[in-house]
């Protein structure tokens, strides 16, 4: 559908609720959850009122081209006028997408996943009849493992059944994310060194071929307890099958973490991990219900949480509970690849507050999320935290 409306000469949108006077705030078509690929497919558009009249009585040709209808657009929708004026199907900017639908409703639930495949440019196959949050999940699913983008598991609300690291809803993406953290000029002026200048892969590199002969670092394998100091490692040809749990990358392995893939029912997770030293129950409200507790964990400061349901006492035993940052292979608040920023620029990233998941440990290495009721914001102790800091691969169900 999407590529119908995508290949119209002119594509008429009618909107029977809103009069001459009125505005597009007031119409229910922007509230529904196919209209957003007719909104957002067709080169040209016009809008039409009750009686039939063009919208405002402008003379335009194109909508999408006139600034006036566009800061209407973006005031309705929500949708920055980038994407509403030349917008491009595909995976970037993954949950900003997903923001944009977290409003709308469809008559069956389950449409509200399907209305996004051309949105995304994905092809996945239609199936009425399974749950909404089985649909919704398969999307985000999908959305990892193609793009790798973890920005989709920035959420606040139910859990879904499907997985404990996706939704119940669509609306739980109403929540703003994290601005982008990124270094100001002034940060990056003042601290860098002539190290901290050369691109972090080749500081990877260099680092790496101190220990490993002439060989560089990223050719060997991750670090594991039972590692030993070997000369000439063999390069692993890493399937997400053969992800394992005890897979450790220090700091300036980071280029080498693999990415993250879903393999239902199953999210193959690598994440900078924090292990919870200290749960203390600050105050809850079963009514609600509301548990608000003081987290204390490795490298990051003190903080605090609130969970719709209370944690259990062996949750909270000591190595049961992590606090994680999802980790991908792209600069954190940008499109650049790790290999091409500076060290400098990436501990000043790193050293930024982050929206964090709370994972509990199951046996056979796994773990699910405990969805919070609002976000988990963390923030590293400093930038020596930050050195000492592992990157685990984390299987959750």
């Amino acid at each position: 559908m999407f590529a119908w409306y995508r290949q119209s000469a002119l594509t008429i949108i009618y909107l029977a609720d809103v009069s001459d006077t009125g505005s597009f705030e007031c119409s229910e078509w922007f509230k529904r959850g196919w209209t957003l690929q007719e909104l957002l497919a067709p080169k040209r558009i016009l809008f039409y009122t009750q009686n039939w009249s063009l919208y405002r009585n402008l003379s335009s040709l194109n909508h999408k081209t006139d600034v006036a209808v566009l800061e209407e657009l973006m005031m309705a929708t929500g949708i920055e006028s980038r994407f509403l004026s030349d917008f491009y199907p595909g995976m970037d900017d993954a949950r900003s997408r997903l923001q944009w639908s977290s409003l709308c409703r469809t008559t069956r639930p389950e449409d509200i996943a399907y209305s996004l495949f051309g949105i995304f440019n994905l092809h996945l196959p239609v199936l009425y009849g399974e749950s909404a949050e089985k649909a919704l999940g398969r999307l985000l699913g999908e959305i990892i493992s193609q793009s790798g983008d973890v920005s989709v598991l920035d959420w606040v609300g139910e859990v879904s059944p499907f997985h404990s690291c996706f939704p119940a809803h669509i609306n739980s993406y109403r929540v703003l994310p994290l601005p982008p953290a990124q270094p100001n000029a002034d940060e990056q002026s003042s601290t860098m060194s002539s190290q901290s200048m050369l691109p972090f892969g080749v500081l990877q590199w260099l680092r790496g071929s101190l220990t490993t002969s002439r060989f560089p670092q990223f050719l060997s394998r991750p670090q594991t307890p039972s590692d030993t100091a070997q000369r000439f490692p063999a390069i692993p040809l890493h399937t997400p099958d053969s992800y394992a749990p005890r897979d450790v990358y220090d700091f300036y392995s980071l280029t080498r973490v693999p990415l993250p893939r879903f393999l239902n029912p199953r999210l193959i997770l690598p994440c900078i991990a924090h292990c919870v030293t200290v749960v203390h129950l600050k105050g809850s409200d079963p009514s609600a219900p509301i548990y608000t507790y003081n987290i204390q964990a490795s490298g990051l400061r003190p903080l605090e949480i609130t969970l719709p349901n209370k944690l259990e006492d062996e949750m909270r035993s000591q190595g049961s509970l992590q606090l994680v940052r999802p980790w991908h292979s792209k600069f954190p608040g940008s499109s650049a690849e790790l290999d091409a920023v500076t060290e400098e620029q990436l501990l000043s990233t790193l050293e930024r507050p982050f929206n964090a998941l709370l994972l509990s440990q199951l046996p056979h290495d796994e773990h699910r999320r405990i969805a919070s009721s609002i976000r988990i914001t963390a923030q590293p102790i400093d930038r020596a935290s930050i050195l000492k800091s592992k990157t685990r691969i984390f299987n959750i169900v």
